[in-house]
């Protein structure tokens, strides 16, 4: 998903063009004055294979992308955002260690976790800036009415006009009238959380997240139709996958007392790679203990290895990157996930999850459509 931002980005002179996809694609998107992605949380490589199968975004799949690690909704948007990976932005997961702040931050509503009311500036957590200051054609970033102008989407699409919808029925409209704005040339990010939302709370095979499966599906070739004559090449893709977690995989850290002692902050990352912050001088302790109560489970993985092998994505490494995974890394085997709980915060289970390494997880569809036709 990186290769795809970067090429979307050189398209529009954000930065130098080194598009690594298909050649099909990336000849189309050369050639294409106006772009439209939209952004399906969640709705990875399996999710479209096993809801939509045959229909418009099956029949224009063109390529599988490979998401980010941890693959996750705060991680992986950042870096549909900035085209980098996430060892260059360092938001390593929804749950954010700021060194800065001293709290756990979550990194798309910007706040501190289990504060309500609370509230973290851009500058006091990211050292990255949008490359849409940069693009040399209108960007719109098209999002659900109560996160269009939050923290986060002001500062990752600083430049775009920013447009709220209450319904996915309003979405057809609105990417044709941004366009109609834009005739020489615009790039239309929309992002639709809904797939991510019921599949966290009913799983990804319910019958609800099947329903809003077709639903994207029809979306998809909706706005392919009314995009025909205009010549806009429509782009369409996920951020991760998902997969369903039995109730009794998950984990919670209150259940291994000798773990949690051995730990000096809360659990940062996600339910499915949990950063641990070891209390100075027993990460020896900490890797022993982490191994016996939760080696059926988890991999436990010094923090820096990952770093170093590559596993948060090729580039330069963010100054910001090692406080915020902390000393070693719980990396969930199979459908396991591990939970801890601050005060004030209320316990919560979610059937479906994502974050880790699965394939259901990692790996996302591209569909691609121009003049009504599959590219």
């Amino acid at each position: 998903i990186v290769d795809l931002a970067g090429a979307i980005a050189g398209r529009f002179g954000a930065r130098p063009l080194d598009a690594k996809l298909d050649p099909r694609l990336a000849a189309a998107l050369a050639d294409a004055r106006q772009v439209v992605l939209l952004l399906f949380d969640g709705f990875g490589e399996r999710q479209l294979r096993d809801l939509a199968p045959g229909g418009a975004l099956d029949a224009a799949r063109r390529m599988r992308l490979r998401s980010v690690f941890p693959s996750s909704t705060g991680p992986a948007i950042t870096s549909l955002a900035t085209a980098l990976h996430p060892a260059s932005h360092a938001n390593t997961g929804w749950f954010c260690w700021s060194e800065v702040l001293e709290a756990v931050v979550r990194t798309l509503v910007m706040d501190l976790r289990a504060v309500p009311g609370s509230s973290v500036r851009a500058a006091d957590l990211w050292g990255w800036q949008s490359p849409s200051l940069r693009f040399d054609a209108p960007v719109f970033a098209i999002q659900p009415e109560g996160i269009a102008d939050s923290t986060f989407s002001r500062h990752a699409w600083a430049a775009a006009a920013r447009v709220g919808y209450r319904g996915v029925e309003e979405l057809p409209e609105l990417v044709v009238g941004a366009l109609r704005e834009s005739p020489a040339g615009a790039f239309v990010w929309l992002y639709l959380p809904h797939f991510d939302s019921i599949s966290h709370a009913c799983g990804w095979q319910s019958d609800e997240a099947r329903a809003i499966g077709r639903g994207f599906d029809l979306l998809f070739e909706t706005l392919a139709m009314r995009l025909r004559a205009s010549g806009a090449l429509l782009l369409a893709t996920a951020d991760h996958g998902f997969i369903d977690v039995p109730v009794d995989s998950q984990l919670r850290l209150e259940d291994f007392p000798e773990l949690a002692a051995l730990l000096d902050r809360p659990l940062s990352g996600e339910p499915r790679v949990a950063y641990c912050h070891a209390r100075a001088g027993r990460e020896g302790a900490f890797e022993a203990t982490a191994r016996s109560a939760l080696g059926f489970a988890f991999d436990v993985v010094p923090s820096e290895r990952l770093v170093r092998c590559g596993w948060f994505g090729p580039g330069p490494v963010s100054p910001q990157l090692a406080g915020r995974i902390g000393t070693h890394t719980l990396i969930a085997r199979e459908r396991y996930t591990l939970v801890d709980r601050m005060p004030g915060e209320r316990p919560a289970r979610f059937v479906g999850m994502h974050g880790g390494i699965d394939p259901d997880e990692l790996f996302v569809p591209l569909a691609a459509m121009r003049h009504g036709s599959a590219l």
